[in-house]
């Protein structure tokens, strides 16, 4: 069952990163199956954003950018809109066009199969808006570059993670019918293990953490908007707590070990303002 913990996983592999649906780690919490019935879905209505896309400039390259604005009653903590080829579009006409021909052969698929993706998991509070991100290729971390040939694409479904009362809940826009439909599927905002890993470490302080691993030589987390200043005060948190040891450091990483062996990674992608947390035992999992 691919649980909400697993989408944010695979989207925010976007940044890194881009890889199958994983299952959430032990220390998650979630709600499905037979409980998933007595769940009051919140009710969101995905078609009220409003989102654009256009020729821009991200990192000092060309790309085809993006930008939305949450007209909904919820925060918006992941967003993945993806495009198809429009129908009638012939695979000659896309061929035309070498970033798409190049990247069809890279991936061994038709031409015609080929998809732009728009996804960010930057979080946006009803009202407000994010605009001047990349879109993808084929679901790649490749900057979609091409903005004439865009316009042989056209929205497909929009998925994303909203956020009702502390619980984190999926819903899908169908752009042919038209309709919003929530998941099944329901998590907690905030999901930290009572393990002797997770005490290793300060606990997070922030709204949204998702454990994606937990077992007894290794856990891993990702948090959700998170400020480079607080990434900062984490990172000054595990050296105040014995990580001090074999430092490697720079403005968006950090690794280091306590007295025990135990090692701490940290990672930080100020686009999406989001933090990656491993803790492992020994120096092998």
């Amino acid at each position: 069952m691919k649980k909400i913990v697993a989408f944010v996983l695979t989207i925010s592999l976007a940044l890194t990163m881009g890889a199958a649906l994983t299952g959430c780690g032990s220390g998650s919490s979630s709600e499905s199956g037979e409980g998933a019935t007595n769940i009051t879905k919140p009710s969101v209505d995905l078609s009220q954003i409003d989102w654009t896309v256009e020729s821009g400039i991200v990192d000092g390259y060309r790309a085809v950018v993006f930008g939305y604005t949450n007209n909904t009653d919820n925060e918006i903590v992941d967003f993945d809109l993806e495009f198809k080829v429009k129908d009638g579009v012939t695979n000659e006409q896309l061929e035309a066009y070498s970033e798409l021909k190049e990247k069809a052969t890279d991936m061994e698929h038709d031409i015609g199969e080929i998809t732009v993706s728009a996804i960010t998991h930057k979080c946006v509070a009803p009202g407000e808006s994010v605009d001047g991100l990349a879109c993808n290729l084929d679901g790649t971390i490749d900057y979609y570059s091409d903005f004439d040939s865009f316009e042989m694409f056209e929205p497909d479904m929009l998925t994303a993670v909203v956020d009702s009362n502390g619980k984190l809940y999926m819903a899908y826009y169908d752009f042919t019918s038209g309709k919003t439909t929530m998941g099944d599927d329901v998590e907690n905002a905030y999901t930290w293990p009572d393990s002797e890993l997770a005490k290793a470490v300060p606990k997070p302080e922030v709204r949204y953490l998702a454990t994606t691993y937990d077992e007894d030589d290794y856990l891993s987390a990702e948090a959700f908007d998170v400020s480079e200043d607080e990434y900062k005060a984490y990172v000054e948190s595990c050296k105040s707590k014995g990580f001090d040891q074999d430092i490697d450091e720079y403005d968006d990483i950090f690794s280091a070990k306590n007295a025990d062996g135990i090692t701490v990674d940290l990672g930080y992608v100020s686009t999406d303002e989001q933090m990656y947390i491993t803790i492992e035992k020994g120096d092998e999992r």
